[in-house]
């Protein structure tokens, strides 16, 4: 089989390519694969906002830009520079906001557009790696993803990074021919394409490795030393900034769990046995998800083998072809998710990687095959694609139908139908804080970005401590007048709660929303100086605040 051949096409078919109309054949099936994307895109699209902090925090630092705050934290008391997320993101939501797009609905098609490029950029890069079938075939197997389509419809920085990274390794991959491209446009677009993957997402640091380490294994130096003058400045002023600031992504790193930071800094034995969590949750859970949307012992098995092919055709590729930056790109993205806080494992993890590891695994499969049945190579191909697609409709069926009741709830004026009463309970009651707190209150709550952004009410989360003198002092420290206790997750339960139990007479009763899942309690004058009298929760008596905890526009209740 010839150098940089997929297996699923052959030399013959790549030089009809290249012809007036294999080009037009390219791009009608560039057209049809994203085309059909977005139209599955927008059957599943949900207008429910996501119940993660980053969705908000990424519009609220592109609120800070657009009002020329600069690029700070809106929702924090003390208003600091932001130093976890990299600004490309929120610049591109400020701009889709200049230009009209709102909160939530318009911005969240603004990310249906980006899933709708990156599946573009993923048909470009298997292309230029293997051609038109090759490409077409593993493009459909993403465009019908499951989980794809769920990353496609959340105000979060995984689908632009994704179409960034696919512009990236089709900048460097070398073609189905053998050649790879070496003008200065295509280095312009590398450039481009890292510059802006790496600063979209801090996980896109093994993208910058990967390309340098290509760079320099094809002597390219001239383009190397490029990449470096324009990426090194930047990428140092933003590291610069990032140690300025405690709880960045490195300090989260080395907990064990960033919920529970009691449990202290993670050591090698905590590293190696983090992997171990990593590596089975994203094969028995997260990879078949985004795969074929479902649970069970055969979207497992279907994920096993392909992560096993994945991995031939990996060594495969690297023996055949030469390390490029997609075989490059992958071990280092493989290992950071791996190593990353287990608590944080997801299938938006995956997006980036997925058309790596399904080209990598349809190499594998393709050459297999060509060797026991050359001719049997194309149409197993096609079969193999059409039943990943086939197995995911199910799940794509029930997504579809799911977004349109909660559609039809939104038009019908029910903002969060299709959230659970308990995050229904946690937005409303952040709504109604938005009129019923005073303008400079101070809130504890679990999310307080979403809190923030639903009401215009800073704060911060709430301690993860059990300890009430700790609590009290944390609170003066920023002025909190407020705590939410909800019932979203155990964190709430298992730290304020407590606290709340433990010396009921430093709080007062504000409000309950909804099913009474979410109550704000004031935090009262000389609270750190009172003693503890422990009572249960549920049965424990707690005085009304007093009159200046509501907004004086508001009706008390």
């Amino acid at each position: 089989m010839p150098e940089g051949s997929s297996g699923l096409g052959s030399p013959a078919l790549e030089r009809v390519g290249r012809g007036a109309s294999g080009a037009w054949r390219d791009r009608a099936a560039l057209a049809g694969v994203v085309v059909f994307h977005l139209a599955l895109a927008l059957l599943v699209f949900d207008p429910t906002p996501n119940t993660g902090g980053d969705n908000a925090h990424y519009i609220t630092l592109a609120r800070a830009l657009l009002e020329g705050r600069g690029y700070v934290d809106l929702h924090d008391p003390a208003t600091p520079p932001h130093t976890l997320y990299p600004p490309v993101f929120p610049a591109l939501l400020a701009a889709a906001m200049l230009l009209g797009a709102k909160p939530w609905i318009g911005l969240k098609l603004v990310i249906v557009a980006f899933s709708a490029l990156a599946v573009g950029g993923t048909f470009l890069w298997l292309r230029r790696r293997g051609g038109t079938a090759f490409a077409l075939g593993v493009s459909a197997i993403v465009a019908a993803s499951p989980g794809v389509l769920d990353q496609s419809h959340w105000i979060l920085s995984d689908p632009p990074f994704w179409a960034f990274a696919m512009l990236a390794l089709w900048s460097l991959e070398r073609s189905a021919g053998g050649s790879r491209g070496h003008d200065g446009r295509r280095l312009a677009v590398l450039v481009l394409a890292v510059g802006l993957a790496w600063f979209t997402r801090s996980a896109g640091l093994p993208l910058v490795g990967a390309a340098a380490v290509c760079l320099a294994l094809e002597k390219r130096w001239r383009d190397l030393i490029v990449l470096a003058i324009v990426l090194g400045p930047l990428g140092a002023a933003w590291w610069l900034r990032s140690v300025s600031a405690p709880g960045g992504y490195v300090d989260q790193f080395w907990m064990v769990n960033p919920y529970a930071p009691e449990l202290g800094r993670a050591g090698i034995g905590d590293l190696v046995v983090r992997v171990g969590e990593n590596a089975r949750s994203y094969a028995e859970a997260h990879l078949p998800w985004m795969l074929v949307g479902a649970e069970g012992a055969l979207p497992v098995a279907l994920a096993l083998v392909v992560i096993a092919a994945a991995a031939i055709g990996w060594v495969r590729a690297l023996v055949v072809r030469g390390p490029g930056i997609a075989e490059l790109f992958a071990p280092l993205y493989l290992a950071m998710i791996l190593l990353w806080p287990a608590a944080w494992a997801g299938e938006r993890f995956v997006l980036p990687i997925l058309p790596v590891v399904l080209a990598f695994a349809a190499e594998a499969a393709g050459a297999g095959i060509a060797r026991i049945r050359p001719g049997a190579v194309r149409w197993a191909g096609v079969l193999a694609a059409a039943g990943i697609v086939a197995f995911a409709a199910p799940a794509v069926h029930a997504a579809a139908k799911f977004a349109a009741s909660c559609r039809a709830a939104v038009r019908g004026g029910d903002r969060y139908a299709c959230l659970s009463p308990r995050w229904a309970d946690f937005f409303g009651l952040a709504e109604w804080a938005g009129a019923g707190l005073p303008e400079d209150a101070v809130v504890f709550s679990r999310k307080p970005r979403i809190f923030h952004f639903l009401s215009g009410r800073k704060g911060r989360i709430f301690p993860m401590t059990r300890d009430p003198a700790e609590f009290f002092v944390r609170a003066e420290e920023i002025g909190a007048r407020y705590v939410v206790v909800d019932q979203v997750d155990a964190l709430s339960a298992t730290y304020v709660a407590e606290v709340v139990a433990r010396r009921p007479t430093a709080f007062c009763f504000l409000r309950a929303q909804g099913t009474g899942s979410a109550i704000l309690f004031g935090i009262l004058p000389g609270a750190a100086g009172i003693a503890d009298v422990p009572e249960r929760l549920d049965s424990a008596r707690f005085e009304r605040c007093p009159a200046d905890y509501v907004s004086s526009s508001s009706p008390r209740e």
